[in-house]
């Protein structure tokens, strides 16, 4: 993802609220890239969450755009009025879905890594879905990813090792990487330099900074 971000203008200011960051003014920034500190129980603003979710509506009153991954996806759409709710059947695979905007985003394959369902905000669009829910949403000049187009097959890997659970099919995921990997590679890239380069060609001015408040 930072390559993607360094090919648009943008230039990477990491934040760690994990080793006790302290989240700047999002004012600053014209854009903002948040992979979220793991799923919000039951849609509401556990302890941990309650000052992302407040920086990130703020980041929106200020005009700063923000692009969510993952968890990050699912702050957001708590962070503008929606909410996350636990999935049936939770997502552990290699996913393909129905997209509105099919040469922007692809059908698949897409890596998710999720329990939850995003239920979307009133002023949200969804872009691309599951037959489990959203995966990609739109929001004013906001996006919203539920799968993980920045996933390497080393993150991966790291991530089976960590997962437990009768519905993980380790061995299937890992042979599905090697032969999809290049493919998903080419999907995500076209996917957020499209996002970014709207950004930049709207605002009219050089890229700022970005912020990237994650341990995912």
């Amino acid at each position: 993802m930072l390559d993607v971000l360094a090919e648009q203008g943008f230039h990477p200011r990491i934040i760690r609220l994990d080793q006790d960051d302290r989240l700047p003014d999002p004012s600053q920034f014209s854009l903002a890239v948040t992979l979220g500190r793991g799923p919000l129980a039951d849609g509401g603003e556990t302890g941990r969450s309650t000052a992302e979710l407040d920086w990130l509506r703020k980041a929106d009153r200020a005009g700063t755009a923000v692009l969510g991954v993952g968890s990050g996806a699912q702050a957001l759409a708590v962070a503008l009025g929606g909410a996350v709710e636990r999935a049936t059947k939770p997502r552990h695979a290699w996913v393909w879905m129905s997209s509105s905007a099919p040469g922007w985003i692809a059908a698949g394959p897409w890596l998710a890594w999720r329990d939850d369902v995003i239920r979307l905000p009133t002023q949200a669009k969804v872009l691309a879905r599951d037959p489990v829910g959203p995966q990609v949403f739109g929001a004013g000049r906001h996006l919203g990813i539920q799968f993980h187009p920045q996933v390497t097959p080393p993150i991966l890997g790291k991530w089976v090792t960590r997962a437990t659970g009768p519905t993980l099919d380790a061995q299937w995921i890992l042979e599905v990487t090697s032969r999809e990997f290049a493919a998903a590679s080419a999907a995500a890239r076209r996917l957020l330099s499209t996002y970014l380069h709207s950004l930049v060609r709207a605002s009219g001015r050089d890229p700022i900074d970005h912020e990237d408040h994650s341990n995912d």
